[in-house]
């Protein structure tokens, strides 16, 4: 049996990614702040994505409790406006690094000699399209993204060729709650395919980069035309 695991898997897209590849047979271990009775269907380790030391020793139980590990998803993320934290700007940002680059690091350092014993692992970093196209009012968080995309690159040239490393950079796929009706719509005037299309697109696009041997370094953009624009 294949084992993923999966940061940030209590919600939204790590809880919909979690599910059905557990319903397409893998093993899947979720990494989260907080665990869920309810998802059952996989093995939970709660994890302070702030704390280097935290993230370790979640390492160290993963190597005793498995001998491969065949996909690695970075998927844990936060999400939040600067204005939000003007009076602690820096512990926002030091958040930022800690969820967005320093844990994808430490996991897949840590976690290479599995990855390379399953013979054919795959890490997939969860990014954003505004990695490459920085929104202003979430600099913190498109920069810390960005690091995470680089980082993505840099572990393809040095995980080549027993490790594959790519990253998935979506759009509009599903709105938050608190988004108003104005910025839903504001946001799909600027998407060439003008709807939500749910999580179910990056799904397909995990499935394209476990599947395609050939495949490492890339960033896929699933984000309906986004980034283009109209």
């Amino acid at each position: 049996m294949k084992t993923a695991v999966i940061t940030g898997t209590s919600r939204r897209l790590g809880a919909y990614l979690a599910e059905q590849l557990s319903l397409s047979g893998y093993r899947v271990v979720g990494l989260t702040r907080q665990k869920n009775p309810a998802q059952q269907f996989m093995t939970q380790f709660e994890v302070d994505y702030q704390c280097s030391r935290s993230v370790l020793q979640v390492t160290q139980q993963l190597a005793q409790q498995f001998s491969t590990v065949d996909l690695l998803i970075h998927n844990a993320s936060l999400f939040e406006k600067d204005a939000a934290h003007q009076q602690d700007l820096a512990g926002f940002y030091q958040a930022l690094f800690a969820i967005h680059m320093q844990m994808p690091a430490l996991l897949n350092q840590q976690l290479l000699p599995l990855l390379q014993a399953s013979g054919a692992g795959t890490i997939i970093h969860i990014t954003d399209i505004y990695a490459d196209n920085p929104n202003p009012a979430f600099a913190l968080y498109c920069s810390s993204k960005a690091g995470l995309e680089n980082l993505m690159k840099s572990a393809a040239k040095a995980y080549a060729p027993a490790v594959r490393v790519n990253s998935i950079q979506p759009g509009p796929i599903q709105f938050l709650p608190e988004h108003s009706a104005e910025e839903k719509q504001q946001v799909l005037q600027q998407t060439l395919i003008a709807s939500e299309a749910g999580f179910e697109p990056i799904l397909k696009g995990v499935r394209f980069l476990v599947d395609n041997p050939f495949v490492t370094g890339l960033s896929l953009k699933i984000d309906g035309g986004r980034a283009l624009g109209k």
